[in-house]
């Protein structure tokens, strides 16, 4: 590995993290599929991709230790392999808030609730906001920054309406609430899911721009 040229060790780790938000966006849409449809089929396979995930967040990191300590980069590209690090862990712990979604399916499904509306529509915004996000990767273009936080926005709002709503039911039919715990738990993985992505967008900034951006709404 430390025979190649610093430049192509970097677009190798690139491509790998890319291919990791890949496999994160591929998890995340499992997800939503199985808590709008109350698939377990689709749960169960959300759960199986955690354990690849995981394994390429540790490949992607140990590649970009390994990559640092062979070529002593300069501060630039330290920036460089330094924002990939973070990016990847972003995109795993978004794999583990997939994974904690498609957990909640069988409580709902033995509950027998009906998913309501707004469930339906945070995790269509939660997907969009993560596809985004993968988008924002591949073409390293930071406008779309803006836009990724934007879509935040809407899964800020939406789970703040679930909880809410969530809550009502509970206190008018006690028999609901195991399944209606399940629901705000899963509104809440997808809040997250909102704002790992959110963090991705700064650190695209970051890379591109060496500016840090954290705690804005706004980042272009």
């Amino acid at each position: 590995m430390s025979d190649q040229p610093f430049d192509r060790l970097l677009e190798q780790l690139q491509a790998r993290c890319l291919n990791m938000a890949a496999m994160v966006q591929q998890a995340v849409a499992l997800a939503c599929e199985a808590i709008t449809r109350i698939d377990a089929a689709a749960a169960a396979k959300a759960l199986a991709g955690e354990a690849r995930i995981d394994e390429e967040d540790v490949e992607v990191e140990r590649q970009a230790i390994h990559l640092m300590i062979q070529h002593h980069p300069s501060a630039a590209d330290f920036r460089a392999v330094f924002g990939i690090v973070k990016i990847n862990a972003n995109l795993e712990r978004i794999g583990d808030c997939a994974a904690s979604i498609a957990q909640q399916v069988p409580r709902i499904a033995a509950a027998g609730i009906e998913i309501p509306r707004e469930v339906k529509q945070i995790a269509e915004a939660a997907l969009k906001q993560v596809q985004l996000t993968v988008q924002c990767m591949a073409t390293t273009d930071p406008a779309l920054a803006d836009e990724i936080c934007r879509a935040d926005d809407v899964v800020d709002a939406l789970n703040s309406q679930i909880q809410l709503d969530r809550q009502a039911a509970m206190e008018t039919d006690r028999a609901s609430v195991p399944g209606n715990v399940a629901l705000i738990v899963a509104s809440k993985y997808f809040e997250r899911i909102g704002d790992h992505c959110n963090n991705i967008a700064e650190d695209i900034v970051y890379l591109h721009r060496g500016e840090i951006v954290r705690d804005r709404k706004s980042v272009v």
